[in-house]
């Protein structure tokens, strides 16, 4: 299938895993996650937070929010950035109107091989219109399509629950357009579609497919009205053509229209009560049912529902509906919606608590009218959450994030979720770690930290959804890699997850690999610190998008370190002045006071194997090459002469040493990921192990800077002593540079990191 989720209970009163929860104390900032806080300064997203102190602090976010407002539309050629020809060639024909040239009329994009003329709105009747409902209003049975039409039935599903947020769906359906000449009709109609945390126009003409003078496809109950068929042919175009659509799901269709976080999860009572009163729209799909069976419930099968609230009476009708507290005696109620009820499809429940059922006679006058008031018009109905369950097979929740939340209007009677957004990428070598049974890389996978603060009297509702980079045409029944994510509970004084930790403790839980769209779970969260680790396969290079929704203050950042140097590490663990001293003695006797890189070289090579002071820094047909002495020489020649004085080299030969004495001590390991049996210089160590080494080495690294390192000086997920050697030193002179900057020049917007990462490519 295009899209599928985790299908898991939602316990608004727990979690979902198999790991203990503790309650670790939470000291630190906490930031909330909302429309009203997102401000941009020097074009980049920022968050606002507070510190425990209750000052106001800026920070500059790792992670981006979603932006709803953001359309990416096709360039001059009709190409998006991608190379896709997603709008094709729109050219004028007979009569002056538009015609695609990509989705031409033709069997190639059709579903079934029968017979079908290609007409215009025009043809098929004399007034066509595209809406008549106007601009902000939300639409009527007439102009939906017909529930049990040759429409695709997931794209018809999703058109049912955006049929009362007018808002979100004018969004996808442009309502300023018209078959009218004088207003600007000329063929071609525009929709948008969410695709990978963007909005994409799509723009076709308005030739359809026709049988019996009526669209072949996708049509509204009214014949004169024609948004949804071409709602539909630039769906088909999106994916490739009409027969593609039968592979789709209700969720992919949702989130192509509403760009929510989706997930299909089985029918259950704790389920209802934590996401329905928040911005997450419900879609249940009813069962298949007897056709006597079905005349006596009412209910359409295999037909979508809207869960729009829930409420609970006393069976004695003694007492009001109560929101808080039950007894044995009282009675939840669902209401559902559905926008086809009222029509000649019928749809509507006839069963207990229907209101001309006997327990809907049974309340008395103030309960029925509570009931009534809170059914916004004559779609909705209500019923038993208990027959619910045995008559609804799954539902589809799609999570909707805080700015489309502030577009809709009907979504503000429900709380708002928070959210954050963050779109990185796995790199061989680097952090494509895998799954956690890979013990010793899985560590190295993006890390972001959630921080549930105390204080709350529940537990926090989170949604963590992790979604790889796809493009709709190239997708069909499957998609080509396999993702999933672990989320670990880890010490507040715990700054990342290692391999250490990753070994001695079990994850919460995790979402195993799938070769899925994206993959969502929700979780009920104490207070606490988390950690979510996205991951591919192991090895397994590749873009996602990373969303974490939460219902209260919660903390979300990615994990990262600061770009750190200790200049004088080596002297404060090797202290041998009365070898520094012999080896310059014999040095100035051999040398001139100023030497090269070929000279640096040539000393070390020269003593490598016979001198106590050399010893495992050189040695036959081996030793350091050219490139790393001149980056070493660049330590000691602020001048940028190219020459370095010869009292220098016993600090440089003392630095050397300790950094391979680093290397050694942190490369061997049980499990191969290092090979030292040609000697130290023919040794590779796993290049995911490059953050502890330098870590061993006196320095830390920022996630762009390692990544960055292990680009330039690792081979094959390997890196030998000399490439470990040449990132230590090149980091070193990045410092060294840096901080040697007038106060006129650090006015300048670089940054410490853009200086690193200027130096390792130099």
């Amino acid at each position: 299938m295009f899209l599928c989720y985790n299908s898991v209970p939602i316990m608004p009163s727990g979690y979902r895993g198999n790991g203990h929860i503790a309650h670790p104390p939470v000291n630190g900032h906490i930031s909330e996650f909302t429309a009203a806080d997102k401000y941009y300064t020097n074009g980049g997203p920022k968050l606002r937070t507070w510190a425990a102190n209750g000052q106001q602090q800026d920070h500059q976010s790792t992670l981006s929010r979603p932006r709803s407002t953001e359309v990416i539309t096709a360039n001059g050629n009709g190409t998006l950035p991608n190379g896709r020809h997603i709008n094709g060639v729109l050219t004028r024909g007979p009569g002056g109107l538009h015609e695609d040239l990509e989705f031409p009329p033709t069997p190639r994009t059709l579903s079934k091989k029968k017979q079908i003329v290609w007409m215009r709105p025009h043809d098929m009747c004399a007034r066509p219109q595209f809406r008549i409902a106007p601009p902000g209003t939300p639409l009527t049975a007439r102009e939906l399509p017909e529930p049990v039409g040759p429409g695709d039935p997931s794209l018809l599903a999703a058109l049912g629950c955006l049929s009362q947020l007018p808002r979100l769906l004018e969004r996808v359906v442009p309502p300023e357009q018209t078959f009218d000449a004088a207003n600007g009709y000329c063929g071609m109609f525009k929709f948008r579609f969410w695709q990978w945390g963007k909005w994409i126009e799509v723009r076709v003409d308005d030739r359809l497919p026709t049988r019996g003078d009526r669209p072949a496809h996708m049509h509204c109950a009214q014949p004169d009205i024609f948004w949804a068929a071409l709602l539909e042919k630039a769906y088909a175009k999106l994916y490739g053509g009409y027969t593609f659509l039968k592979y789709g799901t209700v969720g992919r269709a949702l989130q192509d229209l509403t760009g929510a976080v989706v997930q299909s999860v089985p029918p259950s009572g704790p389920l209802l009560g934590g996401a329905v009163p928040r911005s997450t729209l419900l879609i249940a799909i009813s069962g298949v049912e007897k056709e006597t069976k079905r005349r006596r419930s009412g209910l359409l099968t295999e037909h979508p529902y809207c869960v729009t609230g829930l409420a609970r009476v006393r069976a004695n009708s003694t007492d009001s509906i109560t929101h808080g507290g039950s007894s044995a005696g009282d009675t939840s109620l669902i209401r559902l919606r559905s926008p086809w009820i009222g029509g000649e499809w019928g749809g509507v429940w006839c069963g207990a608590w229907s209101e001309r059922s006997w327990e809907w006679n049974a309340l008395n006058e103030r309960d029925r009218e509570l009931l009534s008031s809170r059914s916004s018009n004559d779609c909705e109905f209500w019923m038993s959450v208990n027959e619910f369950l045995t008559r609804f097979v799954v539902i589809w929740l799609a999570h909707i994030g805080p700015d489309d939340w502030a577009l809709e209007p009907g979504l503000h009677t429900r709380a708002p979720w928070r959210a954050a957004l963050a779109v990185r990428q796995w790199r061989a070598g680097f952090n494509a770690g895998g799954p956690h049974r890979f013990v010793e890389t899985t560590a190295t996978n993006p890390q972001f930290r959630i921080r549930v603060p105390p204080g709350h009297p529940s537990k926090a509702h989170v949604v963590v959804a992790v979604a790889q980079k796809y493009e709709c045409y190239r997708s069909r029944n499957y998609e080509d890699d396999e993702i999933g994510f672990t989320i670990y509970e880890v010490p507040p004084g715990m700054q990342r997850v290692t391999p250490q930790y990753v070994s001695e403790q079990m994850p919460l839980d995790f979402a195993p690999l799938s070769n899925l769209r994206e993959i969502a779970t929700f979780f009920a969260l104490p207070a606490g610190d988390f950690v979510v680790m996205p991951h591919a396969a192991q090895h397994r290079e590749g873009r996602f998008l990373l969303r974490i929704f939460a219902d209260q203050h919660t903390d979300v950042w990615e994990v990262n370190e600061e770009n750190l140097v200790i200049h004088n590490i080596a002297a404060d663990f090797c202290d041998e002045r009365t070898i520094d001293a012999r080896i310059l003695y014999k040095l100035r006797s051999r040398y001139p006071h100023e030497i090269d890189s070929t000279q640096l070289q040539a000393i070390l090579k020269a003593h490598g194997g016979t001198n106590r002071g050399f010893r495992g820094l050189g040695g036959i047909n081996c030793g350091p090459s050219l490139e790393l002495c001149r980056g070493m020489l660049a330590l000691r020649d602020p001048a940028l002469g190219g020459r370095l004085s010869i009292e220098h080299v016993p600090a440089l030969i003392g630095l050397m040493r300790f950094w391979k004495a680093a290397f050694r001590r942190c490369g061997p390991s049980s499990s191969g990921t290092a090979t030292l049996s040609r000697g130290i210089w023919a040794s590779k160590v796993s290049s995911y192990c490059l953050r502890g080494l330098l870590w061993a080495g006196g320095a830390t690294a920022s996630n762009k800077v390692l990544e960055a390192l292990v680009s330039r000086f690792t081979r094959n997920r390997q890196i030998t002593l000399e490439g470990y050697l040449l990132s230590m030193a090149r980091l070193h002179l990045a410092h060294e540079r840096y901080h040697s900057l007038d106060a006129k020049a650090k006015a300048s917007p670089l940054s410490l990191e853009e200086m690193i990462l200027m130096t390792i490519y130099s």
